[in-house]
């Protein structure tokens, strides 16, 4: 079923989740699902105490001091884009919590948010029982390939009605044993199964040793390289003395027609507004922030409604990173915080001009960051070579200096994300009607130049113009620094 419509959503569940409570979103899910299928919740107005406390009965049987913390799943899976929580004001909302800053105890969010409601691109599939039961079968798979931990839970939930009964559980091995019968059948007529990309799901409980595998939910996988290089944005071009350049991606950097008095606008307003928020920064601000308000307006400034959007997608992420990795209350005044929400706002508004650029976003959010590699001094390196590399280049006559201020930029991001936390959680957006999970931080840093590389790498290769040695070694240099990259993530 690899139209299924929990796809992208599992995918983010499966990847996004605490080191430490690995447990939390699937179980938190079930809960509400387990109430669903009793009928005690309602979509459009979610019993958020009964999911506690359904969440607090699992999990007093596992980790009894962890039952309380139900409310931390809660919040995080409206940043999967399950659920939305509708809050008293936009202040609470878009200024308190966000996606890299969550609210800190239970009271704090209780005491903003006025309901909770299924997500409108859930919503439809939410209502159907049977679809339903496939995504709790999908949180099960994923409990029952993790930790310890996870794998008791797999235990007690594979059975909604004895979840309560810690005598009637099914042991782990016939848990994993009737998953993993599924998945061997599937392997017959699907060859991504053997690499894991299936997870399988079951419509109705039946008793394990009559078990039968169910239609399968078939996840996307990571992207190849020739998909991240169509949507690079920028991607690399020749210029007129076959240097190699930057350049918009003639599908994702189109905007679509005609272009309103607002999207016109929209660029001047967001120049004014970094000017004033770069000039008012404390000294004691972040400098990543800095470095990437200054690139996103030189990017503005050079092409106005027609910017690369790649680039500023990349800065923004830095932006937000920076602002909600770090205590803002200690740097940052009042008046700053309505300035960063209010370029926050105008770059969603520019965004939403640029209809394909969904397109590139789900391909991006695709990549499998290895986060045992891409962290510290190991995500930066590669970054540092590519500068490097860029320098000489455009010293050497064959790249120009466009490109060494993009391989700084991303160099800087790199030195920024290499410090933060792997579980970075990015909320679904809406772009013209359309619900777009964004990449990670990471995944748009690494596949941004990657996209970019992989174009330059090609066109070096196959223009019968760049005969020279210097335009070899340059190749030769891509292609390592290409190698670098790929080593930060899974690819097929």
């Amino acid at each position: 079923m690899s139209n299924s419509p929990w796809i992208s959503l599992v995918s983010s569940i499966r990847r996004r989740r605490a080191p430490d409570a690995r447990f939390f979103k699937p179980v938190c899910l079930i809960a509400a699902i387990d109430l669903a299928n009793e009928d005690l919740l309602s979509p459009e107005n979610l019993d958020t105490e009964a999911i506690l406390s359904r969440f607090r009965s699992y999990v007093s049987l596992v980790f009894e001091t962890r039952a309380e913390m139900g409310w931390k799943p809660l919040w995080h899976l409206s940043n999967d884009g399950l659920w939305q929580f509708h809050f008293h004001g936009p202040e609470s909302s878009s200024r308190r919590f966000s996606a890299y800053k969550p609210p800190g105890t239970k009271a704090i969010l209780f005491d903003h948010f006025e309901k909770l409601v299924i997500s409108p691109r859930y919503r439809k599939a939410w209502k159907e029982k049977a679809e339903r039961l496939v995504l709790r079968r999908a949180m099960l798979d994923i409990l029952v390939k993790d930790d310890e931990g996870c794998r008791q839970f797999a235990r007690q939930l594979f059975h909604a009605d004895l979840a309560l009964h810690p005598h009637h559980w099914p042991s782990e091995a016939e848990v994993a044993d009737a998953l993993r019968l599924s998945r061997e059948q599937l392997d017959l007529f699907d060859e991504d199964a053997a690499a894991g990309e299936i997870v399988v799901v079951e419509a109705e409980r039946v008793p394990i040793d009559q078990y039968h595998a169910a239609e399968p939910v078939v996840y996307a996988p990571p992207p190849t390289m020739e998909e991240i290089e169509a949507v690079a944005s920028p991607t690399a071009s020749l210029n007129s003395v076959s240097e190699i350049d930057l350049a918009a991606n003639p599908r994702v950097d189109t905007p679509g027609s005609p272009a309103s008095a607002e999207l016109l606008e929209a660029p001047d307003t967001q120049i004014v507004q970094i000017g004033v928020i770069l000039q008012s920064l404390p000294g004691n601000s972040p400098k990543g922030l800095v470095f990437a308000l200054a690139a996103y307006k030189s990017e503005l400034e050079k092409r106005g409604t027609r910017p690369i959007l790649g680039i500023l997608a990349n800065q923004v992420a830095i932006i937000d990173a920076e602002y909600n990795s770090s205590d803002a209350i200690d740097w940052l005044p009042p008046g700053l915080k309505v300035a960063l929400f209010d370029f926050f706002r105008c770059h969603q508004l520019l965004t939403t001009y640029f209809p394909f650029i969904s397109e590139r976003e789900e391909v991006i959010a695709r990549i499998e960051v290895d986060e045992t590699k891409a962290t510290g001094e190991r995500l930066i390196r590669p970054f540092r070579v590519a500068l490097d590399m860029a320098t000489a280049a455009k010293s050497a006559g064959v790249a120009t200096s466009d490109v060494v201020q993009f391989m700084q930029e991303l160099k800087q991001g790199a030195e920024v994300l290499a410090t933060l936390p792997n579980d970075v959680i990015v909320p679904e957006i809406d772009i013209r009607g359309r619900g777009v999970t964004f990449p990670t931080p990471k995944q748009r840093l690494i596949g941004t130049a990657i996209g970019f590389l992989e174009r330059a790498y090609n066109l070096l290769g196959t223009s019968v113009t760049l005969g020279t040695a210097t335009y070899v070694a340059f190749a030769q240099n891509v292609a390592a620094v290409l190698e670098m990259l790929k080593a930060l993530m899974h690819i097929r």
